[in-house]
């Protein structure tokens, strides 16, 4: 097996790992935020806005959120809000630390 091949293995794991832990602080987050808004069915809302890749969900959400307007988040909320923030936020560095890697490999087992 190739070092490279091995390489994008390992990094396309990571990327994938850390993909799927910044959709699910995402989704938290929304959720906080539109049931901090009043919206219905703030469930579906998370689920909506992470739902295809593109980011016309999530877009979609934050157009559409300017109509409500958001009460004083609780203790809790405040404190489960900023957990997930951070856990977004070492997620994303995660998802990046497995991105750069695969994409360099993937050029040198590519050829270029």
């Amino acid at each position: 097996m190739n070092a490279y091949l091995i390489t994008m293995v390992i990094a396309g794991a990571v990327f994938i790992m850390g993909a799927i832990m910044l959709n699910y602080n995402l989704y938290h987050m929304i959720f906080i935020d539109a049931k901090a808004r009043g919206m219905k069915s703030p469930n579906l809302r998370g689920f909506f806005a992470l739902s295809d890749g593109k980011g016309a969900g999530l877009l979609t959400y934050l157009l559409s959120r300017r109509k409500y307007t958001r009460r004083e988040l609780t203790i809790d909320e405040k404190i489960d809000f900023t957990n997930y923030k951070k856990k977004a936020i070492l997620s994303l560095l995660i998802f990046l630390c497995g991105a750069i890697p695969l994409i360099i490999a993937a050029f040198y087992y590519i050829g270029f």
